[in-house]
């Protein structure tokens, strides 16, 4: 299978239209909504003539927000290597070998820049606001891991609250630097810092357990439900190439509510559901 290629002109229009799309409709768990799918796909044909799937504009989405990710997490490191105007890091072949440890898609960066970093930035910024508490394996929401903004788990940047919300401040307490506390005991501001970071390495700690264990539940409970549903529809004999047999894998990957609807129909219904639904979504 030939890999799909996009221009310049094309990935403009694609993240232009996603940010409409998104403003305009909200999203569908993590990405946009099958009807912003489909209307991104007509501005793409309509402008470019360029023919696309939505499991191809998803991949591409998908594939634009992991490398923000990384370009965000590595522009904010310290020692100024990062050039606005050329949109380049300043990094030597070993640097850039360790970074490429830590996230793959930093070493895509090295040979060509993030394109539209303003779009971009527009585009995945707003996914990080929600909290756990709204997230579960059938939730419309994003998955926890995009709750925390890609600044939230780059060590080498404290947050800004750490000296700045931490105690009382000493200009409007009118104390000396080392403040008396407890007796003899004195807490200098470095202590209070100091104390400020470990606070927060903790309550990153335990957001990256919290987001893998719900990424182990959201497996697990995914792949039972993904093998029960291809049982069940291996048993309606339509094979393969069939469009009906296309049209239902296409909708268990929508949402586990999806793949709820499917396994609670009897089998004469599955058909009237599988066709009603793939032209709901546009897949018929």
């Amino acid at each position: 299978m030939l890999m799909l290629v996009w221009t310049e002109s094309e990935d403009k229009t694609f993240l232009d239209a996603c940010i409409h799309e998104l403003t305009t409709n909200g999203r569908e768990g993590s990405g946009l909504k099958a009807s912003s799918w489909k209307t991104v796909r007509e501005k793409l044909i309509n402008e470019h003539g360029k023919e696309v799937d939505q499991k191809q504009m998803r991949n591409h989405f998908d594939y634009y927000k992991s490398k923000y990710v990384a370009w965000v997490k590595l522009k904010n490191k310290t020692g100024n290597i990062y050039d606005p105007i050329k949109n380049k890091f300043n990094l030597t072949d070993e640097q850039w070998k360790e970074e490429g440890k830590l996230n793959k898609y930093v070493l895509s960066l090295k040979t060509r820049p993030l394109l539209f970093p303003d779009l971009c930035t527009q585009l995945f910024e707003g996914s990080t606001s929600n909290g756990f508490q709204s997230w579960g394996p059938s939730s419309t929401v994003p998955r926890p891991v995009e709750e925390f903004s890609v600044h939230d788990f780059d060590d080498d940047v404290p947050m800004e609250t750490s000296t700045q919300h931490v105690g009382v401040s000493e200009e409007s307490s009118g104390r000396s630097k080392n403040t008396k506390v407890g007796g003899n005991k004195r807490v200098g501001g470095k202590k209070r810092y100091a104390r400020a970071l470990e606070v927060e390495e903790e309550i990153v700690k335990l957001a990256r357990s919290l987001v893998e264990k719900n990424e182990r539940i959201e497996k697990s409970e995914m792949d039972k439900d993904v093998d029960a549903c291809m049982e069940k529809l291996n048993k309606m004999e339509w094979g393969e190439e069939d469009e009906r047999y296309k049209t239902a894998l296409l909708l268990f990957g929508e949402s586990a509510d999806v793949r709820k609807v499917w396994l609670r129909l009897s089998h004469t219904s599955c058909e009237s559901w599988v066709m009603g639904a793939g032209r709901k979504y546009g897949y018929l």
